[in-house]
C-alpha cells in the first residue's frame, strides 16, 4: 500500500503542515523542511496525534 496524505496540522507558530502515512510499514512523514520521518503509527488517527505532538518541539 502506498503512502496517503491524512490532512494538516498546525504548529505552535501557526504554520501547517501535512501528514503522510504508510499503513503497511505504519511510518508517519511531516513536510516540514522536505518529507520529515517521525515515527511509526498503527491507525491514521494516531499517524495525526504524533505529528501534532512532534511539531509541538519544533
Amino acid at each position: 500500500m502506498s503512502t496517503i496524505v491524512l490532512g494538516r496540522v498546525r504548529s505552535k507558530s501557526g504554520k501547517t503542515y501535512e501528514v503522510k502515512w504508510n499503513q503497511s510499514s505504519q511510518e508517519v512523514y511531516v513536510g516540514w523542511g522536505g518529507w520529515t520521518y517521525i515515527g511509526k503509527a498503527c491507525s491514521a488517527n494516531e499517524a495525526m496525534q504524533k505529528a501534532e505532538a512532534w511539531l509541538i518541539d519544533k
